[in-house]
């Protein structure tokens, strides 16, 4: 009787910085503009090397090497920057640092998984962070 009930109310906005959090679809966006030139490298690779192998393991090092280096440095990457998001640490709101940018990185994979649960759960959450998120302990904020 009389027990305390904890709501998670919606959380709209990064407590460090006071910037809006991003929703869904604008996460989303920025996802395929970057899956988009990350194709297009792709399919360039595999026009100069004939072994499918290889071409994954270079794409998997670019892609660490580019998450890593924009998510420290501005806290977008090239989609996110058109879309007008960034990826900041939740509790200080600065950008993050390569490990933090690591273990996000990871998080993208294993949020794709099982049918991309992962990167749908941020649709619902009420901090609005994904699993990769989660792991991370980041927010994606709007930045215009």
């Amino acid at each position: 009787m009389g027990g305390v009930y904890k709501v998670n109310a919606q959380v709209t906005a990064n407590q460090a910085t006071g910037l809006p959090l991003a929703g869904w679809w604008t996460r989303f966006a920025g996802i395929v503009v970057d899956g988009i030139l990350f194709g297009i490298i792709e399919a360039i690779l595999n026009a100069i090397f004939s072994a499918r192998s290889l071409v994954e393991l270079i794409i998997i090092l670019l892609e660490l090497a580019y998450v890593t280096y924009f998510w420290t440095s501005t806290g977008s990457t090239l989609g996110q920057m058109l879309v007008g998001i960034k990826v900041v640490d939740k509790d200080s709101g600065h950008n993050l640092k390569p490990s933090q940018a690591v273990v996000r990185w990871i998080g993208l994979i294993i949020s794709g998984i099982p049918i991309f649960l992962g990167y749908i759960w941020a649709a619902f959450d009420p901090q609005k962070q994904g699993w990769m998120d989660k792991l991370a302990n980041t927010q994606v904020v709007k930045t215009r």
